[in-house]
């Protein structure tokens, strides 16, 4: 007996070296289960991928792509928002009309609405490193250019503008595309933290922008502005360029692009969709009209006040976006909640903004003539937006997920691109609209038509989740899928 229980000792032995040539070594997990573990494979690299988002427990190459896209994020936002304090003004003078400054401004919101997605549907064509770096150095160039229109006016000034303006928000759709597919997989089960902490980096672009603006132009003229960003904007691509890691290479079996099409025919990607238009829209509604109708109202504001006060709604919102994204990554079934609960948040604040007719009019429930009762609309506004804004980018992966199509660098540029063309008409219908009703109806009731106009959206949206959890109860994914989530299908 002892003989036997030897031979098959032995035999199994065998077996195990075996196998173990050739497909890897036996290793024992902690709960005593067997895996097969590849010598070569690196283990410290793929906990941080899967682990949570912290610069702390993050692999060098995960802190490294982070900081870098953040930074550019930052100051692509603050080159968007740097001609907000000046240009308006000094395009007026040089010949244009107030209705063509708007679209000088605008430009940059259409050519995002074409180039998104493009970018994302052939970023593993052209490259996501390649088109990051390559929009950045791109944007900056544009950037120092637009500096010498000083010496242009008429005519040619506004068709310069025109031009210089499409090509830089062509390189600012690409590196922006690029930076949010890099980043989202480099963290695939941290998408909503990461977003989160980006959207602060934008937010700070745009608060710093129109002072730092306004201070060059106060210290050079016209050309200083643009020279100084645009030579940072360069020296930013290069700095890039040295320190973003390799990204991925799927194109080795040839050039390999995602279906634009497929995904846009996922009831989930066209409401979120929309969910973000609505957002970037009630985002830029305030931008061409809440300053004169304080500065109209309140005599005493300086434009001082006015930045402050359009300082506290940015700031709010950055300092809290990572912690919506935090909520949505660890909370991801409360993620339809959040967006929701956001929504009638944001519409709540739009009739204390002004504050509506309808609430001091015919209800007489709010005070008229109280700056306190604007800044709190703005706060509360700020605070919507962000627990609205959080988990977008998740659900429309999800959706991808639920829909079959691969957690990979090619899904993630696709999403990356309808969610950068979603922003881009929503800033160019924000301000436009904002603009026709104030004219036509005035402050408060556009506002007021805002607030009716989104807690409209989040009825829809609140449909759309009934009917789809009736018709699909449970999705295949509650996230990008892991490699256990694939062994068990």
């Amino acid at each position: 007996m002892m003989k036997e229980h030897e031979g098959l000792r032995g035999a199994l032995t065998s077996t195990g070296k075996s196998l173990n040539s050739q497909y890897g070594s036996v290793a024992m997990l902690p709960d005593g289960a067997n895996a097969l573990a590849d010598p070569t494979e690196t283990p410290v690299e793929e906990d941080a991928s899967s682990g949570g988002f912290s610069c702390t427990k993050g692999s060098r190459v995960q802190i490294f792509t982070f900081v870098c896209i953040a930074l550019n994020n930052f100051i692509a936002f603050c080159t968007y928002s740097i001609v907000f304090a000046f240009f308006p003004g000094e395009a007026l003078q040089r010949g244009a009309s107030q209705i063509t400054v708007g679209f000088i401004i605008a430009i940059y919101a259409i050519v995002g609405l074409v180039a998104g997605p493009f970018f994302g549907k052939y970023l593993t064509s052209i490259g996501s490193r390649f088109m990051l770096i390559g929009g950045l150095l791109l944007s900056g160039g544009c950037t120092v250019l637009f500096g010498f229109l000083q010496y242009t006016e008429g005519t040619t000034f506004i068709v310069l503008c025109f031009a210089i303006r499409s090509i830089e928000a062509l390189a600012v759709s690409a590196s922006s595309t690029a930076g949010t597919a890099i980043l989202t997989h480099a963290f695939p089960n941290n998408v909503a933290t990461v977003m989160g902490a980006l959207e602060s980096f934008t937010g700070l672009g745009l608060m710093a922008g129109p002072p730092i603006g306004g201070f060059l132009y106060d210290a050079g003229g016209f050309k200083l502005p643009f020279l100084v960003v645009g030579g940072v904007l360069l020296c930013c691509g290069v700095c890039l360029w040295i320190l973003v890691p390799q990204q991925p290479d799927e194109n080795k079996g040839g050039k390999k692009t995602g279906s634009l099409l497929s995904l846009l025919k996922l009831p989930a990607i066209i409401f979120t969709s929309g969910l973000n238009v609505v957002i970037a829209s009630t985002t830029s509604f305030l931008d061409p009209v809440l300053q004169p109708y304080l500065a109209k109202k309140y005599k005493y504001l300086t434009p001082t006040h006015m930045g402050l006060i359009f300082l506290l709604f940015l700031s709010v919102y950055a300092i809290l976006a990572p912690l919506w994204g935090w909520i949505a990554d660890k909370k991801k079934e409360a993620m339809r909640f959040m967006i929701i609960t956001g929504l009638i948040i944001f519409s709540a604040a739009t009739v204390m903004i002004a504050p509506s007719p309808l609430l001091t009019d015919y209800l007489n429930v709010l005070p008229k003539n109280q700056l306190w009762m604007h800044i709190v609309g703005l706060a509360t506004m700020a605070l919507g937006i962000g627990v609205a804004a959080s988990p977008i980018f998740n659900e429309m992966l999800y959706a991808a997920s639920d829909a079959g199509m691969e957690d990979s660098l090619v899904t993630n540029g696709l999403v990356a691109g309808l969610y950068s063309a979603g922003f881009s008409i929503g800033e160019f219908i924000g301000p436009t609209a904002s603009s026709a009703l104030v004219q036509k109806f005035g402050f408060p009731w556009a506002t007021t038509a805002l607030g009716g106009f989104t807690l409209s959206y989040a009825v829809v949206m609140l449909i759309f989740y009934i009917c789809d959890y009736c018709c699909c109860p449970k999705r295949r994914h509650v996230g990008p899928s892991t490699e256990e989530e694939k062994t068990a299908d």
